[in-house]
């Protein structure tokens, strides 16, 4: 995938950017959100080893596993953050993402991003919606969710019937594919459009 907007550049990783996502997958603001994010523990060998399957699979539209673009200052040429894709393993869905080092987050380079990745792939791929998902703590990625025009579907809680318990509530949203005919789900002959506290 290679994508310009105003300020960014939205590309393919690199081995070359091992270190750049380094410094991503340990930012505070990510590891306090998504702490498992390429795999908890990571090495640099890790990083190297997640970046040569991004580009096993580009372009193959499938996306077992979680694929992540960087996104790039145009400016500078500086890595900032990174972009997702992959069909959420629970959801069986496409899902997208965002993370942005810290000391880039609230300049809007998060919707920026996210609004020319969705735009792209409504135009590429068969999707009728794409979803995100995040923790409820997390306001700055609600905020990005809405200002990319995704709609909060519905507030989750998630029971883990291995252990025996409840885990962390979670919001799901959608964009519709303006493509697509397809605007919600229906019950029945019932239009239902989400529900969420």
């Amino acid at each position: 995938m290679y994508l310009e907007t105003e300020r960014l550049i939205i590309r393919d990783f690199v081995l070359e950017d091992a270190d750049a996502l380094e410094k991503i997958k340990y930012d505070k603001q990510v590891m306090d959100f998504v702490p498992s994010l390429i795999k908890r523990d990571a090495t640099i060998d890790d990083i190297r080893e997640a970046i040569m399957y991004y580009d096993s699979v580009k372009g193959t539209g499938k996306y077992e596993e979680e694929i992540l673009y960087a996104v790039v200052l145009k400016e500078c040429l500086t890595i900032i953050g990174v972009i997702t894709l992959s069909d959420a393993k629970f959801l069986n869905e496409p899902q997208v993402g965002w993370m942005m080092r810290g000391e880039y987050g609230r300049k809007g380079y998060a919707s920026e991003a996210a609004n020319a990745v969705t735009d792209y792939l409504f135009t590429t791929h068969p999707y009728d919606y794409l979803i995100v998902v995040m923790d409820i703590d997390n306001p700055a990625s609600y905020q990005t969710a809405l200002k990319c025009g995704f709609n909060l579907f519905e507030k989750r809680t998630v029971y883990d019937y291995k252990y025996g318990r409840y885990c962390d509530d979670y919001y799901y949203f959608r964009k519709y594919n303006p493509n697509s005919k397809t605007r919600c789900r229906f019950y029945g002959d019932v239009e239902y459009n989400g529900r969420h506290s």
